[in-house]
C-alpha cells in the first residue's frame, strides 16, 4: 500500500478467501489479484502459469514473504533475468538448508530481506547465502495510527465489559500453541488464586486460529479456563482489525511466546504506551534492551509470568513509566517511514543490477 502511494504499480497475490484479500479488495493503490489454489512449496505448474502471466504484463519484481515458495518461484524465473526477485523471512529457521536445493534456490534470490540482527545471524548460520545479501529492515509503525493521544481507551473497554477500576491484562495474536496462550491461562489462575484486597484483574485473548484450522485449540483453552474456574474473568475476543485501538484498551500486555523471530504486536503495544512482558530470546533484547523499554520472563514458565505480571499490577507508576519509554524506543527505531524507504532502496539496486546483467 505504501509503494502504491508512491505511485509505483503494485499487484499483490494471495488467497482468495484470506483476511487480507478482503481487506485489500477496492484499494485504490494495489492491484489484488486472488488466487483460487494454495501454491505447493516446490515446481506448482499454477503458480508457473500466473507468474508467467504477471512477467509478460511487465512486472519486472516479485517480493514473496514466504520462503517456503521460493521453490515454487525461483525454477520459474530463472529464464527471466531481468525479473528481480526479493524474499522476506520472517521466523527462525531451525534446521540446515545449506544443501544443493537451497543453495541453488537462493543463488537467485537479490536479497533475503529479515527484521532483525537475531534473524540475520540465524539465517546466515543456516543458509548458504552471502552476508551482502541479507539485509535487516526492521519493521515500521504508522505513528498517525499508532498514537495514544488519538485513540478513546475507554471505547473499546466498554464494549469488552471492563469497569474502570480493573486492569485488563493481555495476549493479542493469533492463537497457536507456540505463542504462549496455555502459559497465560496458568500465570492468570495463579493471580487469580493469590488475589490482593483490592485487586480487579481481567484477562482477554484478542485473535483467531490460522487460516483454514478448525478452532481445535482455542477450544482447548477454554476448557483450560473453565477447569481454572476464569470464565467470569477471561475474554475470548476474536479478530480485531483496530489494533491501536486494542492495544490502548490494555492496561499489560504480554507475549509470552515459545519462541519469536520478532513480534510485531509487541512494538504496536509499546506505541500505544502500553507496559509490555515478552519472552526472553530471538530479538527481545533488541525490542526491550535489557529491561529498559518492557520486561522479560521465561518461555512458557507461568509463574515468572505470573511473578513479572503482579510486579506491574502492584507498581502503576512503573506501568507508566515502561509505557512512555517503551512509545520513545519504538519511534526512533521502528518507523513505517524508513522501513518504506530501506525497501524502496532494495528494490532500486535490485532492478539496476538485473539491467546491467
Amino acid at each position: 500500500m505504501d509503494l502504491g502511494a508512491l505511485g509505483f504499480k503494485v499487484r499483490f497475490l494471495c488467497l482468495e478467501e484470506s483476511p487480507v484479500a478482503q481487506n485489500l479488495l477496492g484499494h485504490p493503490k494495489v492491484e489484488v489479484i486472488p488466487i483460487g489454489f494454495r501454491p505447493r512449496n516446490y515446481l506448482d505448474w499454477k503458480m508457473r502459469k500466473e507468474l508467467r502471466r504477471q512477467i509478460d504484463q511487465g512486472v519486472n519484481l516479485i517480493h514473496t514473504h514466504q520462503t517456503s515458495l521460493l521453490g515454487s518461484i525461483v525454477p520459474w524465473v530463472w529464464d527471466q533475468p531481468q525479473v528481480a526477485l526479493i524474499a522476506t523471512r520472517h521466523i527462525f529457521n531451525n534446521h540446515d538448508k545449506k544443501d544443493f536445493f537451497h543453495r541453488m534456490i537462493y543463488r537467485r534470490v537479490d536479497s533475503l530481506i529479515v527484521m532483525s540482527q537475531a534473524l540475520r545471524q540465524n539465517i546466515l548460520k543456516t543458509h548458504t547465502i552471502g552476508e551482502q545479501e541479507v539485509k535487516v529492515v526492521p519493521l515500521g509503525l504508522d505513528f498517525g495510527a499508532f498514537n495514544p493521544n488519538q485513540v478513546d481507551r475507554n471505547s473499546q473497554r466498554k464494549k469488552w465489559g471492563i469497569l474502570p477500576d480493573e486492569l485488563l491484562i493481555g495476549l493479542v495474536g493469533r492463537i497457536d500453541p507456540a505463542k504462549g496462550h496455555a502459559t497465560f491461562i496458568q500465570a492468570a489462575a495463579a493471580l487469580m488464586k493469590s488475589l490482593r484486597p483490592g485487586e480487579k484483574l481481567k484477562f482477554i485473548l484478542v485473535g483467531e486460529e490460522t487460516l483454514g484450522n478448525a478452532n481445535h485449540y482455542q477450544i482447548e483453552l477454554k476448557q483450560m479456563v473453565a477447569h481454572f474456574c476464569l470464565e467470569n474473568h477471561f475474554i475470548f475476543a476474536g479478530y480485531h482489525h483496530n489494533i491501536p485501538k486494542v492495544m490502548r484498551s490494555l492496561d499489560i500486555f504480554v507475549m509470552p511466546s515459545r519462541q519469536e523471530a520478532f513480534g510485531l504486536v509487541a512494538i504496536e503495544a509499546m506505541a500505544m504506551e502500553c507496559p509490555v512482558i515478552i519472552s526472553r530470546g530471538g530479538s527481545s533484547e533488541e525490542i526491550i534492551g535489557n529491561e529498559e523499554y518492557g520486561l522479560s520472563v521465561n518461555p512458557e514458565d507461568a509463574f515468572d509470568l505470573q511473578r513479572q505480571i503482579q510486579f506491574l499490577v502492584d507498581h502503576p507508576e512503573i506501568r507508566s513509566h515502561l509505557g512512555k519509554r517503551g512509545r520513545a524506543h519504538v519511534q526512533a527505531h521502528y518507523n513505517q517511514q524508513v522501513r518504506v524507504a530501506q525497501t524502496l532502496n532494495l528494490y532500486q539496486k535490485a532492478l539496476r543490477r538485473r539491467q546491467r546483467a
